[in-house]
């Protein structure tokens, strides 16, 4: 689909440079001074200029959107991770909500956050970039708190096995006052 635009983009181009050319060419040869003066007329400085100009900004047209599209992209990450973090908090205070109006939330919450900053609302297909980053992120939360639970279960073990091995051998007994 991106390069079918392209293509469109520099076609159209193309006519638009090739257009005047053309033209003169097409109206037989009593045009003759008509040619002429088209040519003499692209070849001055500013007709030079308007060509570059037009071809920089074809240019512009196909490369700065790929641009834009990567900013929106790292806009829209920004937004779902703080969006997480802020809707994580909200449930927090309400342990009654379900994930799925989380996800909901959460949605409402990085589409308002585009529209204030001037971008333009979430397509479907954003949308569904938002709750794979949801529960990408939720995933990475409950992997974390796991491995970090098999790590306490690990040390406890480890404990439970020096203290269960009969350290009185090794460690003094406490005398008891006599008295």
């Amino acid at each position: 689909m991106k390069h079918r635009k392209t293509l469109c983009l520099s076609a159209a181009l193309g006519v638009l440079l090739a257009a005047p050319v053309a033209l003169a060419q097409a109206t037989g040869a009593a045009a003759g001074g008509i040619l002429d003066t088209i040519i003499a007329s692209v070849f001055t400085p500013t007709g030079i200029l308007t060509v570059l100009g037009a071809i920089v900004a074809g240019v512009g047209f196909i490369f700065g959107k790929d641009w834009l599209d990567e900013r929106r992209k790292r806009r829209i990450a920004l937004a779902a991770h703080h969006a997480f973090n802020i809707v994580e908090d909200w449930s927090a205070e309400n342990p009654g909500n379900t994930t799925l109006s989380k996800a909901a939330r959460g949605l409402q919450a990085v589409d308002e956050w585009m529209r204030a900053n001037g971008w333009r609302p979430l397509k479907p297909h954003e949308q569904a970039v938002v709750q794979l980053s949801f529960s990408a992120i939720h995933g990475e939360q409950k992997a974390a708190l796991k491995a970090s639970q098999a790590r306490d279960a690990d040390a406890l073990a480890v404990a439970h096995t020096i203290t269960s091995s009969g350290l009185g051998g090794v460690l003094p007994v406490p005398s008891t006052p006599r008295g």
